[in-house]
């Protein structure tokens, strides 16, 4: 997933400058390890797979928390072509199963020769509940067919149990995020959407390897991919009760949201970043609570998701986005009441003004042109008493190559001047819509209306 400034990568979050790539607490080594004099000779745990009179075992012993799991793979009665891999370990507590690394990594695909002493691979696991990992074996030759064992795919799978307290499931984490939002918010559907989301961010960093996409790795390994950050808010707004949905495009993944029954579009893995670049525009929260238009200006792909009959998160509203709700858009959009205004003092029906961040790229001024077009849409505007059906659009326009021109778009309705008070006398009742240069006066026994009035509109009311 490119970003709109070409800074991120898969789906990540802007590169920050200068910042070392995040440690890892517990890393995989699909890469074997060489086997040492020391390898231990006796295991608590085996799983075997046999095929032509060649078996395939694998050893391992429980390790403590912070400890990674040593998988001693060996053969018997194989040639010096037998080879293994360790394949994705998947991660299960209950809930729904996920690859805890991303396959599709070089180095979950690649097999190792097992020679006379064996290889290990290794692990760490990191939470509680059940890791299932399928080990794959090989050994064949055709070009010497005496020893050729002829077994080109041959699997067994390593389970592993852990249930430990100082390494909680990802179930128990996400009841205990969700039990401390309810706490700390007013139970709204909003605030808790807004708290798990910064919850979110607080626990991981985007892993530029590529490696990590799960949510066992996201709150127990601190990073991941796009998936983690779309999974994790995913199951805190299952246990919160709040309904969601999986968006995916241009090689990345976010969330939709139905906060107080609209729908709306967030994208976790574009918030997390400690950047501010753009003035008093909070990036930690500018993919808060889109519609599908503006979201889809960072994600292409997503128009032609949008555009779908069938799709079920259509988000078209912007009143709950994140500088909507806290005012902000509001302020933005006060910055250009002046310049409006002299419009529509002038009775001005379409025109434009220029967008004050110009500067930004256009990814970014188009999201935030997209909020302030919807707050000054939501404010009352009039001119020489009368009020106006003001219109408001964000247009960024390509130039060059290196130049945008960014404008609203703006068009303006004008209404008929109001009488300030209605008159009431006995069984008549008097309203208008009145311009300037008419007059209207009223007595006892009805209403005479100066000549020439006839758009007035005279309601009469028998009283009962």
């Amino acid at each position: 997933s490119l970003s709109p400034l070409t800074r991120k990568r898969a789906g990540g979050p802007p590169a920050a400058t200068g910042t070392p790539a995040p440690s890892l607490r517990a890393q995989a080594t699909p890469t074997p390890k060489a086997i040492s004099t020391t390898s231990q000779t006796t295991y608590a745990h085996s799983a075997t797979a046999s095929q032509n009179g060649v078996t395939f075992t694998i050893s391992w012993n429980d390790a403590p928390e912070g400890t990674a799991t040593t998988f001693h793979v060996t053969q018997t009665n194989g040639s010096f072509q037998a080879k293994a891999r360790m394949d994705v370990p998947a991660y299960w507590d209950g809930g729904s199963q996920e690859s805890v690394c991303d396959p599709s990594r070089a180095a979950w695909g690649s097999y190792y020769s097992l020679g006379a002493t064996g290889q290990d691979f290794t692990f760490d696991f990191t939470a509680s509940g059940t890791y299932r990992i399928c080990f794959y074996f090989m050994d064949n030759d055709r070009y010497d067919p005496q020893n050729d064992k002829g077994i080109y795919y041959l699997r067994t799978t390593a389970e592993v149990t852990v249930n430990d307290t100082a390494r909680p499931s990802v179930t128990q984490i996400v009841n205990n995020a969700v039990a401390q939002c309810r706490q700390e918010t007013n139970g709204s559907e909003y605030d808790m959407a807004l708290w798990l989301h910064d919850w979110t961010l607080d626990q991981l960093e985007y892993d530029h390897s590529l490696n990590w996409c799960s949510a066992e790795s996201g709150l127990t390994r601190h990073q991941g991919t796009c998936e983690s950050y779309q999974r994790i808010y995913s199951k805190l707004l299952d246990a919160a009760g709040i309904a969601n949905g999986r968006i995916t495009g241009n090689g990345h993944t976010w969330n939709a949201v139905k906060i107080d029954n609209k729908w709306c579009q967030m994208d976790l893995t574009w918030d997390d970043t400690s950047d501010n670049w753009y003035g008093d525009l909070d990036q930690r929260h500018l993919y808060f609570g889109l519609t599908d238009e503006l979201m889809a200006i960072a994600h292409s792909d997503h128009t032609a998701n949008y555009q779908k009959a069938d799709y079920a998160y259509r988000s078209t509203d912007l009143s709950n986005n994140y500088f909507v709700r806290n005012g902000k858009a509001g302020e933005w959009a006060e910055k250009y009441t002046d310049r409006i205004q002299e419009h529509l003092n002038a009775k001005e029906e379409s025109f434009s003004i220029d967008a004050d961040n110009q500067s930004f790229p256009p990814s970014i001024s188009g999201i935030q042109n997209g909020i302030v077009a919807y707050a000054m849409n939501q404010r009352e505007w009039e001119t020489g008493g009368a009020k106006v059906e003001l219109t408001a659009a964000s247009n960024v326009a390509k130039q060059s190559n290196s130049k945008w021109n960014t404008k609203y778009e703006l068009k303006a309705e004008y209404k008929a001047a109001a009488l300030e008070r209605v008159i009431d006398d006995g069984p008549y009742r008097l309203a208008s819509s009145l311009d300037g240069s008419m007059a209207v006066a009223a007595s006892a026994s009805g209403c005479s209306l100066s000549p020439g009035a006839l758009r007035n509109h005279v309601l009469q009311l028998q009283t009962s």
